[in-house]
């Protein structure tokens, strides 16, 4: 499966109608820069391909879907604008999704955004979103700080203050975010230093900027009550002055990965899952109103009937032989009332055989004995479906998990397989039951609504997940086409070697494990439970860095073993992914030097001590400071800390930390 990272996802909520035909002019004004024809708007599909630029338009009568595929360097950038037209009982919202298989590169909206947003008045539901910065000063704080403020707020409010020493600085720098950025944060730039000291004033000294700094405020935001301040991320002046391209960058990528990771609104969620289904043609325009229609909650007494209906099955009827005779009734449980016990000894009463012959119809539990007659018992065979339909809804998960794993071992003869996977199982229960305990102290227990939109976005996810594989398919058609191609014209083509193992991971501690049972020359320390929790919290996520980490361990393996053997003395590991084949990641994936910060502050270089033999260092624990990025941006940003023993006397490579991003001046 391709490694899928998720660069960039925005909601953009727009009344104006037509979208379509404001979406198709200004997509269409960048196909044609790309030198593809214009689309047709009275066509509802049409594809266009050229110079590895793919592109797939489908409309309907009120929605509409465009997909982009465009080669970046290693991987695929794949673009997804999805829209809506408002109709009544329904606003209209254009959602763009942008994701790259293979290693993540920058990170910036896509190009065609930004002459969008001119065509209308577009906001996330509470903030104004355009391609430009919008300039304050001192008599408009007050209404700046409301809109920080603003409960409906999505997007974060990046702040530029003014420039001391360059009056033209502020300027540059809030135009290049603002379009950088378009639709996924709101640019405001502070005319002068009275608007700055003004917005100072009113937001207090824990969340002031100035200097020429840069100031990103995420939602939600209450100046009054913020007890967090240090999460609204600053780069100051100086930074800027000497890292100027990297500082905007880090703000631009921190501000859109804070917006893509916001799941999409209850409304949109559910209307998008329908416009999937309407461009298929397994719905009709129409079926959106149902759609967008909040939910109503399953009400209790439901289950509990399903429960008592059960319960009442378990009574034992009177022998045929036997003629009835009047008995009498064990007393009824009160309507609503949670007495366990009580009910399960009324069960037991029932069931057992008694010298008397109870009636041949006894009454189910909570009913009168002579209510039983009123309401017919129902059969197993109608109860079945019923039952079914609970266990496949609230255990579908657990149930795929345990099939998945009887089928492995049963399709699989090799012992070691099944014991890889009962040890990446193990380690996800551990796992769980710490989330467990973390959540009796002190976390809020996952309301019911929560539950379901995450169920909506999985049933998404799946949709989407089949569409891809689809597109696999279809491409890995068309690489044996060309690969016969090549074949006929004498031409070498590369395949899998013939001892490539095929072996995908389905998650971190899938990879780590795998590694550990056929890496020899890396050596993983004790990082299951950082693992697992990314495992656990970001299951969608984690398979796609589980393909990353697994091309990163066995690059790092195939290295030590290179230069242990004398067979590559190039330099260091990033050096030998710039210039081999053999396994190789992108060189940009591997950091080998940690900031001047992490080295001067005991508390952030403390936490990149990580255990070795003393062969490697007499202390038993080394400052790995060496990492592998397996995304580039956002958070989580998780990271491979290792040492470099290949030239030493272990000749391994030792591996501290697969897991999260560990502490730094940007993330604590």
């Amino acid at each position: 499966m391709p490694n899928v990272t998720r660069l960039f996802q925005v909601v953009l909520r727009d009344g104006a109608r037509p979208i379509s035909l404001r979406l198709r002019r200004t997509f269409g004004e960048w196909l044609a820069a790309r030198g593809l024809p214009s689309p047709d708007g009275g066509m509802p599909l049409q594809e266009f391909e050229a110079d590895g630029l793919r592109v797939r338009m489908e409309r309907s009568t009120y929605c509409g879907r465009y997909r982009v595929e465009e080669s970046r360097g290693a991987g695929l950038l794949r673009t997804r604008i999805t829209y809506h037209e408002p109709i009544p009982g329904l606003g209209g919202w254009v959602v763009v999704t942008v994701e790259e298989d293979g290693p993540a590169g920058g990170v910036r909206a896509p190009e065609f955004l930004p002459a969008y947003l001119r065509t209308a008045r577009v906001s996330d539901g509470a903030v104004h979103l355009t391609d430009a910065p919008e300039v304050i000063d001192e008599h408009d704080i007050a209404r700046l700080v409301h809109t920080l403020a603003e409960r409906d707020r999505r997007v974060p409010i990046v702040v530029v203050s003014p420039d001391p020493h360059d009056a033209s600085a502020a300027t540059a720098r809030a135009g290049h975010l603002a379009t950088t950025a378009a639709g996924a944060a709101a640019v405001v730039r502070l005319a002068d230093l009275r608007a700055q000291d003004r917005f100072n004033q009113d937001l207090g000294r824990d969340l002031r900027v100035y200097g020429g700094g840069i100031r990103t405020y995420l939602a939600p935001l209450d100046p009054a009550t913020e007890r967090s301040p240090h999460r609204h991320r600053a780069i100051g002046g100086g930074m800027l002055h000497t890292q100027e391209q990297d500082a905007l960058r880090i703000v631009t990528e921190g501000a859109i990965g804070e917006t893509t990771r916001r799941p999409l609104p209850d409304d949109v969620l559910r209307a998008y899952r329908i416009v999937s289904r309407i461009l298929s043609g397994k719905s009709q325009p129409k079926d959106i109103h149902d759609a967008v229609t909040p939910r109503q909650p399953t009400p209790d007494a439901e289950r509990e009937e399903l429960r008592r209906r059960m319960m009442a099955l378990t009574v034992r009827p009177a022998p045929a032989s036997r003629p009835a005779r009047a008995s009498v009734a064990t007393p009824a449980v009160a309507e609503g009332a949670d007495d366990e016990p009580a009910a399960r000894a009324e069960v037991v009463a029932h069931a057992e055989p008694d010298v008397n012959p109870a009636p041949s119809e006894p009454a189910p539990l909570g009913q009168p004995a002579g209510a039983a007659q009123a309401e017919p018992a129902w059969e197993v065979s109608d109860l079945a479906p019923r039952v079914a339909k609970v266990v496949a809804d609230e255990l579908r998960g657990e149930l795929e998990a345990a099939l998945n794993l009887a089928a492995s071992s049963q399709g699989n003869a090799s012992d070691g397989a099944l014991l890889r996977q009962m040890r990446v199982l193990g380690a996800h229960v551990e796992g769980l039951r710490e989330a467990v305990i973390d959540r009796r102290h002190g976390e809020r227990p996952r309301e019911r609504d929560e539950y379901d939109d995450l169920r909506d976005e999985y049933e998404i996810l799946q949709e989407e997940y089949a569409e891809v594989v689809a597109d696999s398919r279809k491409l890995r058609a068309r690489i044996r086409w060309l690969e016969g191609k090549l074949a006929a014209a004498g031409q070498p083509h590369y395949g899998l070697a013939p001892d490539e193992p095929g072996f995908e991971p389905t998650s971190l501690m899938d990879a780590v494990t795998m590694a550990r049972a056929t890496l020899t020359h890396v050596s993983i320390g004790d990082t299951d439970s950082a693992a697992t929790r990314l495992d656990l919290d970001y299951p969608v996520l984690a398979r796609a860095w589980a393909g990353k980490a697994w091309d990163a361990l066995r690059a790092l393996n195939a290295y030590a073993k290179a230069s242990s053997s004398g067979d590559f003395t190039g330099g260091g590991f990033r050096e030998w992914c710039m210039c081999s084949t053999d396994h190789a990641i992108p060189a940009g994936m591997v950091v080998m030097t940690e900031s001047q910060t992490v080295h001067t502050n005991g508390k952030y270089s403390a936490k990149r001590m990580f255990p070795v033999p003393a062969e490697v260092h007499p202390s038993g624990k080394i400052l790995m400071e060496a990492h592998i990025k397996l995304r580039q941006g956002g958070t989580p940003a998780p990271r491979i800390h290792f040492h470099d023993d290949s030239g030493g006397p272990t000749k391994k490579i030792w591996i501290g930390h697969i897991g999260p991003h560990l502490p730094n001046t940007l993330t604590n």
